[in-house]
């Protein structure tokens, strides 16, 4: 009997072991290693590798052909270089000065992506994962929003409502409320923010930063305490991977809606919930729609089915089509919006479409705010225009 406690008593010390490893501190490598002079430096712990890269978007990009429709593309890739192995088959590499950003990297070890072990701060885009890590070069840059900083937090939360309009029972929200709001009695105004094909409504919370933006605008006074609500826009899914379907592989085609009627028509049911649960302010002046990619699509038709519901509108890197709206756009104009904003960067695909509606905005003496930026359809952008925008919301 003393060997059978003795046995048990073993097995209990070496789960305990194996579960106090775990909460370890990981490799015991920096990685990244961010210095005082904006310089980063990143190691891989890879004694029996060949070959040691990283690839990143702080890197020189690289053009990649890849063919899709028959049609032979070619886009700008993150860059890679090599790391250097040191003693101890620590192998590194430090890049020059770094502006103030959101970055995301991965190694490739022997070809193979493999997730840097030395930092547990990975985001999802789509199905894919990536390292990431903040930078701020000087306080304001836009590294400093997207971190977390000593001031008064917001909350966010994930609920779920009825849809109707979509014949489903179970949909989920992310809803950000501002610093103060549950000890308040305050009505704030309502911005809803919409994804991108392939996203859900966890993308702008995690790779948008939406909390850490807004938390650091509104301490100083930049924003307005508000909230944000970032539903899945995509009809036919109830939720981003694992909050609904078991072992749901998002990719953007089942994670894309190709029409934006079913939102259109399905709008209602989440204001509606939002009213009933949430202390809004409610009314043109207090109501905004924005989004990116398709989700900046679906916030243009959404103001065409709704003239007189979003006083502001801000349309990211997406449009619907100018030709064969140009009346429904002109009823928008009509009702007088406090803020029609309409962002693009100027190697994005989006662009042409963009300019249509620039141009006849223009032509028509619409009153429109277009921010032109560099670079294309990426987060990088997408986190500015919420910068930018999210400042001249309900003032």
């Amino acid at each position: 009997m003393k060997r059978v406690f003795s046995i048990i008593a073993m097995l209990g010390f070496a789960i305990a072991a194996w579960g106090q490893q775990a909460l370890g501190p990981g490799s015991g490598i920096v990685s990244p290693e961010i210095h005082p002079d904006h310089t980063v430096t990143f190691r891989y712990h890879g004694p029996k590798a060949v070959t040691v890269r990283l690839t990143g978007d702080f890197l020189p990009t690289r053009p990649v052909e890849i063919e899709t429709g028959g049609q032979k593309l070619v886009y700008d890739a993150p860059g890679v270089v090599d790391l250097k192995e040191g003693p101890g088959g620590i192998w590194e590499y430090t890049t020059e000065p770094l502006a103030g950003e959101l970055y995301m990297y991965t190694f490739l070890v022997d070809g193979v992506k493999v997730m840097d072990p030395s930092n547990i701060y990975q985001i999802r885009d789509v199905a894919t994962w990536t390292n990431v890590f903040t930078l701020s070069a000087e306080p304001g840059d836009k590294g400093w929003y997207y971190e977390v900083h000593d001031v008064p937090h917001g909350s966010v939360s994930h609920v779920w409502y009825e849809s109707p309009a979509l014949e489903s029972k179970q949909r989920r929200l992310s809803i950000y409320t501002p610093p103060g709001y549950e000890g308040s009695s305050a009505r704030y105004p309502v911005l809803y923010l919409l994804h991108g094909s392939g996203g859900d409504e966890d993308a702008w919370t995690d790779l948008g930063r939406t909390a850490q933006i807004l938390d650091n605008l509104i301490a100083e006074g930049k924003a307005k305490p508000m909230i944000v609500v970032m539903p899945n826009g995509v009809w036919f899914n109830q939720a981003a991977p694992g909050a609904a379907v078991n072992m749901f592989q998002p990719t953007f085609t089942n994670s894309r809606s190709q029409s934006t009627e079913e939102i259109e028509n399905s709008f209602p049911d989440i204001m509606n919930f939002i009213e009933k649960n949430y202390r809004v302010a409610k009314g043109y002046a207090n109501t905004a729609v924005a989004g990116l990619s398709m989700g900046g699509r679906q916030s243009f038709m959404l103001s065409l089915r709704y003239p007189g519901k979003f006083g502001y509108v801000g349309l990211f890197s997406g449009v619907g089509l100018t030709e064969g709206n140009e009346a429904s756009i002109d009823k928008v104009f009509a009702a007088r919006p406090r803020l029609y904003w309409i962002g693009c960067g100027k190697a994005d695909g989006v662009m042409v479409n963009t300019r249509k509606l620039v141009d006849y905005c223009n032509a028509k003496g619409h009153p429109i705010t277009f921010y032109e930026s560099e670079g294309g359809h990426t987060w990088r952008n997408w986190r500015i225009y919420l910068t930018c925008f999210t400042q001249q919301l309900f003032k």
